[in-house]
């Protein structure tokens, strides 16, 4: 009886989380949280780049380094990206949803610089880099629909 309890809240998890796939790629295409393989209109049009301070805090936290993301080669970004990624997995269980928030805005800004030098990465890097961004997006997913079964 337990087991189909559980069965059945898992299903109505995973129609859920499909249901809000679809909407939730366009959300993150816009708020620059997911990388597409062309240049978006904004980058050819040169975009105003929010400079973040090489010192802050935060960043430093979840990429184990103080580097200014403004000046940050493209071969470096797959190892920050990777940083990154494994903060987020040792410390994800215990993040509340301000933590979640302060992990994509440093996504993000991880994302800007991407989006900048992509180009000059080999294809490897760059699927290793898309495979980075889709490990967070699935943990925080998976975050929110624990929230919602619990």
């Amino acid at each position: 009886m337990k087991s189909a309890s559980f069965f059945l809240l898992f299903v109505a998890g995973l129609s859920s989380a499909a249901q809000a796939q679809s909407s939730t790629q366009d959300e993150l295409l816009k708020r620059g949280e997911l990388t597409g393989s062309r240049p978006s209109a904004r980058a050819a049009a040169g975009p105003a780049v929010r400079r973040q301070p090489a010192s802050d805090p935060v960043q430093q936290h979840f990429l184990n380094s103080d580097v200014n993301l403004a000046q940050t080669s493209a071969y470096q970004l797959p190892d920050l990206y990777e940083r990154f990624i494994a903060t987020t997995r040792d410390e994800r269980r215990g993040w509340n949803a301000q933590q979640w928030e302060a992990a994509a805005q440093v996504l993000a800004r991880l994302n800007q610089r991407y989006e900048q030098v992509r180009t000059d990465l080999p294809l490897e890097e760059r699927l290793r880099v898309r495979s980075f961004q889709g490990e967070f997006h699935a943990l925080r997913g998976a975050r929110n629909v624990q929230e919602k079964l619990d």
